[in-house]
């Protein structure tokens, strides 16, 4: 009689099937809710790559427009020399280390209306009335133009024009992005 009373509890327990689908069901939850929330996590992490490209490329376009519009005004201008003239949008190079663009923009000299703390940013442009970019509406677009020094070579003749070498800078910060171009220039005079 022991053997019978045994094997009826365990028959009990194995044909006990009450609650398998809500397991079931519970479980198939779960992994629709880890696969929905993963997939929210997806697009909005793809939604910030394509406003950070958006940004990156209108900066930078901004960026490069203010670079031409200064090499522009350059290809007009008649007077080859820079001058310090804080107005101005044409400076000189530093002439210890012409190529160094921190130099060259953030401080003063060469650059007269530069902030000189240490970085390249929207204070080194924005006291100077003519490196203000007319292509941003929101004014947050510059231009500067660094005259290098005359590389030996580029006067032929004592009589004839030289050829200056310019560096035209266009940066633009807006949206939370930045972007600083370097555009070379040669003109003879």
């Amino acid at each position: 009689m022991l053997k019978a009373r045994q094997r009826y509890c365990v028959t009990l327990v194995i044909k006990n099937e009450d609650g398998v689908a809500i397991v079931a069901v519970l479980l198939i939850l779960m992994l629709l809710t880890f696969v929905g929330i993963t997939a929210t996590n997806t697009t909005i992490s793809e939604k910030k790559m394509v406003r950070s490209k958006t940004v990156f490329d209108r900066v930078f376009l901004f960026a490069e427009s203010g670079a031409m519009e200064g090499i522009q005004l350059l290809a007009d201008a008649t007077n080859p020399l820079a001058t310090y003239d804080p107005t101005g949008f044409l400076v000189s190079a530093d002439p210890k280390e012409p190529e160094n663009y921190l130099k060259n923009i953030d401080g003063n000299p060469p650059n007269p209306h530069g902030n000189n703390n240490g970085q390249i940013d929207k204070d080194d442009f924005s006291v100077c009335l003519n490196c203000v970019s007319e292509v941003d509406a929101n004014k947050n677009t510059f231009r500067l133009v660094v005259q290098l020094p005359i590389q030996s070579g580029d006067s032929l003749a004592l009589g004839s024009s030289r050829v200056y070498s310019y560096a035209s800078f266009g940066y633009s910060e807006n949206s939370g992005g930045r972007a600083m171009i370097d555009v070379g220039y040669r003109k003879r005079f």
